[in-house]
């Protein structure tokens, strides 16, 4: 009876397989979803084909035999696309094992999730993450007998499986390998590894290094790989060698013909890094406000200076205070240039994970007081204080690596309404320290501020220079 049940799933899992093969045929799935247990497949990326190599499962037991299915993502991207590199064929191919394995069989799914070596590490961790997260969702929705047998291992940045994509590569002369290997193995910090990365010059067969690798190479590393671990039967007394323990079946043997290279050795574990500076608050002020100039009062700059605070590294938004406080006066001319103004902004990022850079939107209210009597002629002054709100957009350039740099810089334009509430003045002549608003009625009848400034039109333009004051530290 036990025979006759092996042979029928046995069978069974033919035809599985011949079906999984016809169906990328007709669709003309590339060779990357054409996944069989434990083999080094071929991948198609771009107009290269790459040797597939395939994370190592958790497990080591000797009993255990694995089946691999393997799904890729897109650049920094953690959702499921079935469309990329035959991700639909591979979860067809998963569906086939488990269905010939059974589901009473299979002791534990195992999910290895890593990510490529570029970009923010923190990024790449949240990214293996969340991937590893989709495929648990997937599997314990479409198998929920399944949920209690899963296990994750999250690889992150695998720099281990790019050292041996590169020590097998045909394309790149053994200097150039060398050169890139001792890179990858060497103690430095990841940050410093990665811009180096970007510098490792050109061959003429593969023109830029980094690029190539970048093409070739990243996008096949981007990948969740799911093990079906189930038991094997223990091997009979008869023919059981008492000596030596049982070991793990051989992989098949590829169909491709081509003979699996055994792995290099991974580089040495890195010493823990100390933590890397986070941002929190930045300071900054708007240069052109420092050339303000009237004949009389001269050189009349507006000082100013605004502080951002951001919330988080990798989020969208950050909030801004603003505060405006020329105060100049020539008393013997009668000329005032005096205003004090606040504005708190809220601010928007178009990229996420950015270092707050590139281009944003913001929102903003103000009220400021005032004093301004610049007129040489007639002498004429305007008190009042003033209210509005508005949008603003923007964009911020990293002065430098934007991972590390503390120095910005900002151009923006402002618009919206703005009201204000003053009345006109002249200073008394002769001059003694009085001024007279400008009201020749009874003067129990006269109110203050009775006159009304309207205003929606721009209200504001810059370039502003920003250095993050505070950081702290933040482990990788």
């Amino acid at each position: 009876m036990h025979m006759r049940t092996q042979k029928k799933r046995t069978f069974r899992t033919i035809l599985l397989h011949a079906a999984t093969l016809a169906l990328c045929a007709i669709m003309a799935i590339p060779a990357s979803a054409q996944v069989h247990s434990q083999s080094a497949n071929l991948l198609v990326v771009g107009d290269s084909i790459v040797r597939r190599i395939m994370p190592k499962p958790i497990s080591d037991s000797a009993y255990v035999s694995t089946d691999y299915t393997e799904i890729h993502f897109k650049s920094n991207k953690a959702d499921l696309d079935l469309k990329y590199m035959g991700n639909q064929a591979a979860l067809h191919h998963l569906d086939i094992a488990i269905d010939s394995i059974g589901l009473e069989n299979i002791t534990a799914i195992e999910i290895v999730s890593q990510s490529s070596p570029e970009g923010i590490y923190s990024r790449n961790v949240w990214l293996s993450e969340n991937r590893s997260k989709v495929m648990v969702d997937y599997v314990k929705k479409t198998y929920p007998e399944l949920a209690d047998k899963l296990s994750v291992n999250l690889v992150s940045e695998s720099w281990e499986n790019l050292a041996q994509y590169v020590y097998q590569d045909p394309n790149l002369d053994e200097k150039t390998k060398k050169k890139v290997l001792d890179l990858i193995d060497s103690d430095i910090k990841i940050e410093t590894k990665k811009s180096r990365m970007k510098n490792m010059g050109k061959t003429k067969t593969t023109g830029d290094v980094y690029k190539y690798l970048l093409n070739n190479y990243y996008p096949v590393i981007r990948n969740t790989g799911i093990y079906i671990l189930h038991m094997l039967e223990e091997e009979t007394p008869f023919n059981k060698d008492p000596e030596r323990p049982p070991l793990l079946p051989e992989p098949p043997v590829n169909p491709k013909g081509i003979t699996h290279e055994p792995e290099r050795p991974g580089p040495p574990p890195e010493p823990e890094e100390p933590p890397r500076k986070r941002p929190i608050l930045a300071v900054k002020t708007n240069i052109p406000y420092y050339g303000f100039f009237t004949p009389s009062l001269g050189w009349a700059p507006i000082y100013n200076v605004e502080a951002e605070w951001y919330p988080s590294e990798s989020g969208r938004w950050t909030w801004l205070a603003e505060y405006e406080f020329p105060w100049h006066s020539v008393e013997s001319k009668h000329q005032y240039f005096q205003i004090i103004n606040l504005q708190l902004e809220g601010r928007r990022y178009f990229k996420k994970a950015n270092y707050h850079s590139g281009v944003y939107l913001s929102a903003y209210v103000g009220a400021n007081y005032y004093d301004i009597c610049i007129d040489d002629q007639s002498y004429r002054g305007y008190q009042g204080e003033g209210f509005g709100g508005g949008l603003g957009l923007g964009y911020v350039k990293p002065l430098g690596n934007k991972e590390t740099t503390r120095w910005k810089l900002e151009f923006f334009i402002k618009g919206g309404y703005y009201m204000s509430f003053y009345d006109p003045y002249q200073p008394g002549n002769p001059y003694m320290g009085k001024s007279y608003y400008d009201w020749t009625d009874d003067p129990t009848l006269f109110i203050r501020r009775n006159w009304v400034f309207r205003w929606l039109n721009p209200t504001g333009v810059g370039v502003s220079i920003s250095y993050d004051l505070i950081r702290k530290n933040v482990k990788k």
